[in-house]
């Protein structure tokens, strides 16, 4: 192996490294913040469902299965430009 690949796989296992520490804070903080329940109780779907038709992101992103079956009716109303 050469001097640059053996850098070039040092800084690919520092970063994988970084994003690994990351992950584990971002998972600690939010131990004690019930996500599934603000989005269920606190927000209405239809901004949601423009959100992600305006960015594209496929609501099952964002919904589970469940859900989806819920607000079926939310992403019939709400458009990309849809405002609250």
């Amino acid at each position: 192996m050469s001097v640059e690949s053996l850098v070039k796989k040092i800084q690919q296992i520092d970063e994988k490294l970084r994003k690994l520490k990351l992950e584990m804070v971002d998972k600690d903080e939010n131990k004690t913040t019930a996500l599934g329940t603000s989005k269920i109780n606190y927000l209405d779907p239809r901004i949601t469902v423009a959100w992600c038709k305006k960015h594209n992101v496929p609501w099952e992103k964002v919904f589970n299965k469940s859900l989806k079956e819920k607000f079926k009716w939310a992403w019939e109303v709400a458009g990309p430009d849809f405002v609250f």
